[in-house]
């Protein structure tokens, strides 16, 4: 992929993520989003690296879904480790979370 695709595919992501974040009561400004550094992991607030986890597994997802045409459920516990920033997979009981 060329590198202006990747600019602007990553804009995106982190404007979706950081949209889709506000509903979940995790807000930041675009000042903090662009103030941090995930390359480093060196996040202006803790919302902005939730923006930037979201972001990361978004784009991996779409990524994988171009490259195989499937979502599978591996993919699934993938992207919420990657969200989570740990392996606790699927829950193992019921519950209402």
């Amino acid at each position: 992929m060329y590198s202006n695709e990747r600019i602007i595919i990553n804009t995106l992501a982190l404007q979706e993520a950081k949209d889709s974040s506000a509903i979940e009561n995790i807000v930041t400004t675009h000042d903090e989003l662009y103030s941090s550094d995930s390359q480093t992991h060196q996040f202006v607030s803790l919302a902005a690296k939730e923006v930037y986890n979201y972001s990361h597994a978004l784009l991996e997802g779409y990524y994988q879904v171009k490259q195989s045409g499937l979502l599978t459920s591996n993919n699934i516990i993938a992207l919420q480790a990657l969200l989570e920033e740990n392996d606790a997979g699927f829950r193992k009981v019921p519950g209402l979370y």
